[in-house]
């Protein structure tokens, strides 16, 4: 059995997971890698974990969990929740069964909301969310991770006001393993994550279904207006939730837009491969929010947010009539 604050456990060993178990693992932690599917958990039973790219890091020092039942024997002083936001309906339920009650949740995933959906079967005083500010892939050959870029520092925050000590532990560890991260307080970690979905929002879908790059969608001069149009969109939603960037913000994205890479973004993955995207926390919760306000345009990201669904339901991965309601009324 695993326990005490020397062990830390990673849910999910995509490109997000398997860069942070690589770090806390180099960084002297013993980590717990939980990976379900067959051929990805074999992969690190082989290779380990090699990271290349903007950083290179590799760990064989980590114990493979194949489900989260067998997270049951162990007591980690924090779980980090790697997966991708639609996994939360399935994962939280059986993760309510297993964790030990004395673990931090830590969502450290994309878009908006998440962390919310775990405060809804943990304590609230002991759940926390993480803004990703680092990117990468997985090869299917060979399951080595490439951390393509990474724009420091990463974030953790409280779910709640009262804050979570425990968090000063987990950034000193990834400080360390080279993955700069700072605790900020609750407000701090939503404004920060909200502008990090604005930048998601301005690409992903726009990418992920006209099949072209984001370093393409910056060069095209429709494309790029297009993904000018939602980061206008989502500055507009943003402040009108109290979150604001200063008045440069929308330059700043634009810039940060421009250095973007010539490949495409994951949600496109997820479609090649038919699979469920992340598009309701990312695109649909600018358009959802953006609806409840009066004199707000979010007419892009519903658009978007509706191709992207339409492509699920043409691939099978979601029922016809499952639309949410803000598409359904607006």
């Amino acid at each position: 059995m695993s326990t005490g604050e020397n062990t830390m456990a990673v849910l999910g060993a995509g490109p997000v997971g398997s860069i942070l178990a690589a770090g806390l693992a180099s960084a002297g932690q013993d980590v717990l890698l939980i990976e379900s599917a067959p051929s990805r958990a074999q992969q690190l039973c082989e290779r380990g974990l090699e990271v290349s790219g903007t950083m290179t890091m590799a760990s064989r020092s980590f114990t493979i969990l194949r489900s989260l039942e067998e997270l049951r024997n162990h007591k980690p002083m924090a779980l980090f929740i790697c997966t991708k936001t639609w996994t939360l309906k399935t994962i939280l339920p059986e993760l309510q069964k297993v964790l030990h009650p004395g673990t931090v949740v830590v969502s450290f995933q994309n878009g908006i909301g998440p962390e919310d959906e775990v405060g809804k079967f943990f304590p609230p005083d002991r759940v926390a969310r993480g803004t990703v500010n680092y990117a990468g892939g997985v090869s299917p050959a060979d399951g080595t991770v490439s951390l393509l870029w990474f724009t420091p520092p990463n974030y953790l925050g409280p779910l709640k006001n009262a804050g979570l000590p425990v968090l000063d532990t987990l950034a000193a560890v990834m400080n360390k393993a080279g993955l700069t991260t700072e605790v900020v307080p609750t407000y701090d970690v939503k404004k920060l994550t909200f502008f990090k979905t604005i930048l998601n929002s301005a690409l992903s879908a726009l990418c992920a279904t006209s099949g072209i790059t984001m370093r393409q969608a910056m060069t095209y001069v429709h494309t790029k207006h297009l993904a000018d149009i939602l980061i206008r969109e989502g500055l507009s939603v943003a402040a009108a939730l109290g979150y604001h960037y200063g008045e440069d913000a929308r330059e700043y994205c634009i810039a940060y837009l421009m250095r973007g890479g010539d490949h495409m973004p994951s949600m496109w993955v997820d479609l090649q491969n038919k699979c469920p995207t992340e598009i309701e926390y990312i695109n649909g919760k600018i358009a959802k929010a953006g609806l409840s306000f009066e004199n707000i345009n979010v007419d892009a990201n519903v658009f978007l947010t509706s191709m992207v669904i339409t492509q699920e339901i043409k691939s099978g991965v979601r029922a016809p009539d499952d639309i949410p309601e803000y598409l359904r009324h607006f």
